[in-house]
């Protein structure tokens, strides 16, 4: 599901990728906060998180700030996602943890979510930061 925590994610990412495109190495997490309309403090929870999930690189100091760890044609939306929260790019629960529903072997909408989520994510796989950019 998009959250706002997602939405956030992905205006954070694409930023820094605007600017890695431009040859500029990092920006403070301020100005990527007032540039794309994001909560400063919000943007801090995030960027933690995109951090661990080996997305973006945070900087301390002088001429710190925060920056894309990788390639921006090397981070798909489906990695935003994915490092944004474990349940990120899921559908439904019952696809990513079937044994939390008793019935996800005789259900229906089980099979179906499972297809629909098996073609969610391989579009999302297929999008990158460089394609959005371009």
């Amino acid at each position: 599901m998009i959250t706002r925590e997602t939405d956030y994610s992905m205006r954070l990412v694409l930023a820094l990728a605007a600017r890695h495109n431009k040859g500029i190495d990092s920006v403070s997490s301020a100005a990527v906060a007032e540039e794309m309309d994001i909560p400063y403090r919000f943007l801090r929870k995030l960027a933690k998180r995109l951090v661990s999930g080996g997305l973006i690189e945070s900087r301390r100091g002088k001429g710190g700030g925060v920056a894309l760890a990788r390639k921006p044609k090397d981070i798909s939306l489906f990695d935003v996602l994915k490092a944004t929260g474990p349940r990120g790019a899921e559908l439904s629960l019952c696809v990513s943890e079937p044994n939390a529903c008793t019935r996800s072997t005789l259900c229906r909408l089980h099979r179906e979510f499972k297809g629909i989520q098996c073609e969610v994510d391989k579009r999302l796989k297929a999008v990158t930061l460089a394609d959005l950019l371009s």
